[in-house]
C-alpha cells in the first residue's frame, strides 16, 4: 500500500481546506463578529499540517485502485476532523468534540442534520462556514482537488471514479481532470443565478448565499431555526423547490442542456423516471394531505407536499411544514422517497434512481425466467445493456445499504430510542437526507442522542456520502494489511 503518496494528498487536501477556510473569515471580518481569532486559528492548524503533510511524504508511483478509494475515504474523515475547528475552539457545543465532528461530518457529506439547538447564536463567521461545508462536500473536495491542482496528475483518474456517486462514471472530456472543472463551473454558475434569484425575492445576500449552498449541495443547513419555513414565501419556495430538483439530477445532462444537446438530455431514462416519481408522489401526498383537512385548499397542500417530495428525495432536507403532524401514508411515502435519492451523478445522496431502475428491471427478468427458463433476457433501460459487473455491484450495494440500515437501527433501538426514531434516524444519515421521524422530525434535532449514538451516525453519513465500497475498502485495509501487499 502506498501510504505515502496517499498521506501527501491528505496534505494537499488540508491545504485546499484551509484556503476554503478564508472565505468564512472574510465574512466575520465584514460582520465583524467574535469569531475572527477561532477562524483564524483553524486556518493555521489545517495549513500548517497541510504543508507538513506534503514535505514528509513523498511517492512518485502510481495511484492503483483501492488507493483512489483510501484516499476519497480519508479525504473526508481529514476534512470533518480539521473543519470542526471553528466549532471548537468558538466553543459552540462547549467542550464537546463529538458534537464539532458530527455537524461538520453532516455539512460535507450534504446530510444536513444539526446537533445545534438554536442556530441563531452562532456568528456570521461560523455560521458561513457551517453552511460551506455542503457546497464544498456537494461536488466533492476530492473534485475541487482534481481540477485546480495538476500535481494529482494520471492518479486523478482513480480518485474520480471513487468520489462521484452512483453506479456510472460517465465523463464530459477524455481528460478528468477537464471533466472536474466543467462540473464545477455549472456548479457555480448555478450558485451565482440561485443566489441572484433568492435576493429577488427579499433574501439577504447571506441569507441567499447559505440557502443557495445547501440547495445546489442538496444539504439542507439553514440560517433559520424554522428552515425555509422561517421565510413564509412561495416565491424563495418555488426558487428553492426548482434548484433542489436541478441538484437531484446527473450534472452532465446540465452539459447536455447547455450544450444544445436537449435530445441527450430528454432521452435520458433515469432523468424521466425520477421526475416522473417526483410528479406521481407530490400529487398522491397533496390528495392524501388534503382529505386529512391539515389545511384549507388543495393549493396549500400542494405547496407543502411538493416542496417536501423534492426535498426528501434529492436528500437535501430543507423544510416549509412539520410533516409529523401529516397521515401515515404521506410519513410512510416520505420514508420510501428517503431510500431513492437523486441520479446518478447529482450532488442527492441515497440509494439513487438508476439502482432503483435496475433493481426493479433484475426482478421482473427473474421472473421472466422462471416463466420462460430457456429464453435469455438481457437488463437494458432505453438503449444501455447492463453487464453482469455491474448488476453484481448494484445488488450488492443494495445489500450492504440494507445490512447497514438495519445493524444502525438495532444499535440506537439498543441505546434505547424508539423504534421510530430509530429507523428514521438511521435512513436519514445514511442517506445523506437529515430530518426524519419522531424525534429527529422535520423541527428537531440529534442533540439528544449521545455521543456513542453520534458516531454511529457520523460513519453512517460518511459510508452514505461515499456509496459504501471506499469506506469498506479503508476498513477492510486497516484490518487486513498483510492480504493486501
Amino acid at each position: 500500500m502506498n501510504w505515502k503518496a496517499i498521506f501527501r494528498i491528505q496534505g494537499v487536501l488540508l491545504i485546499v481546506l484551509s484556503i476554503s477556510m478564508l472565505f468564512p473569515l472574510a465574512f466575520a471580518i465584514y460582520y465583524r463578529s467574535d469569531d475572527i481569532e477561532e477562524l483564524s486559528l483553524s486556518i493555521l492548524i489545517s495549513l500548517v499540517i497541510g504543508i507538513l503533510f506534503t514535505l514528509i511524504f513523498k511517492s512518485d508511483k502510481p495511484l492503483r485502485p483501492r488507493e483512489g478509494f483510501i484516499i476519497v475515504s480519508m479525504g473526508w474523515i481529514f476534512a470533518a476532523l480539521f473543519g470542526s475547528l471553528p466549532f471548537l475552539f468558538y466553543g459552540v457545543f462547549g467542550n464537546n468534540y463529538i458534537d464539532c465532528f458530527f455537524e461538520t461530518m453532516s455539512g460535507f457529506t450534504t446530510t444536513g442534520a444539526t446537533v445545534l439547538t438554536d442556530i441563531g447564536i452562532l456568528p456570521k463567521g461560523i455560521l458561513f462556514w457551517r453552511s460551506f461545508t455542503h457546497w464544498l462536500g456537494g461536488m466533492g473536495i476530492i473534485m475541487l482537488t482534481i481540477a485546480i491542482l495538476p500535481i494529482l496528475g494520471l492518479s486523478s483518474n482513480q480518485l474520480y471514479k471513487a468520489e462521484v456517486p452512483g453506479p456510472t462514471k460517465d465523463k464530459i472530456s477524455p481528460k478528468i481532470k477537464d471533466t472536474a472543472k466543467i462540473l464545477w463551473y455549472i456548479y457555480i454558475g448555478m450558485t451565482v443565478l440561485e443566489t441572484v434569484l433568492l435576493m429577488i425575492g427579499k433574501m439577504s445576500f447571506f441569507d441567499a448565499l447559505c440557502h443557495t449552498f445547501g440547495t445546489l449541495a442538496t444539504g439542507g443547513f439553514s440560517t433559520s431555526n424554522k428552515s425555509v419555513a422561517g421565510f413564509n414565501s412561495l416565491y424563495i419556495e418555488i426558487v428553492i423547490l426548482i434548484f433542489m430538483y436541478l441538484a437531484g439530477t446527473n450534472f452532465i445532462l446540465h452539459f447536455f442542456l447547455i450544450k444544445g444537446k436537449f435530445k441527450d438530455f430528454f432521452n435520458n431514462h433515469e432523468w424521466r423516471f425520477y421526475t416522473l416519481g417526483l410528479i406521481i408522489a407530490s400529487l398522491l401526498l397533496s390528495l392524501n394531505i388534503y382529505f386529512s383537512n391539515l389545511y384549507d385548499s388543495f393549493s396549500t397542500c400542494l405547496r407543502y407536499a411538493s416542496f417536501q417530495v423534492v426535498s426528501i428525495t434529492t436528500t437535501t432536507g430543507f423544510v416549509t411544514a412539520d410533516f409529523e403532524l401529516w397521515p401515515y401514508f404521506s410519513k410512510i411515502a416520505l420514508i420510501i422517497l428517503m431510500f431513492m435519492g437523486g441520479c446518478s451523478g447529482s450532488t442527492g445522496g441515497s440509494m439513487k434512481q438508476i439502482r432503483v431502475m435496475v433493481s426493479l428491471k433484475f426482478a421482473l427478468n427473474e421472473i421472466k425466467k422462471l416463466t420462460y427458463p430457456r429464453a435469455f433476457f438481457s437488463l437494458k433501460i432505453g438503449k444501455e445493456t447492463f453487464g453482469d459487473f455491474v448488476i453484481k455491484n448494484i445488488v450488492a450495494f443494495f445489500i450492504l445499504f440494507v445490512s447497514i440500515f438495519v445493524l444502525t437501527t438495532l444499535f440506537l433501538s439498543f441505546q434505547g430510542y424508539d423504534i421510530v426514531t430509530s429507523f428514521s434516524a438511521s435512513i436519514a444519515t445514511l442517506g445523506n437526507i437529515g430530518p426524519g421521524l419522531s424525534k429527529v422530525g422535520a423541527v428537531e434535532n440529534y442533540a439528544f442522542f449521545d455521543n456513542a449514538s453520534k458516531l454511529v451516525l457520523s460513519f453512517n453519513m460518511l459510508i452514505g456520502r461515499l456509496e459504501i465500497y471506499s469506506v469498506l475498502i479503508l476498513i477492510y485495509t486497516l484490518f487486513n494489511p498483510k492480504k493486501l501487499h
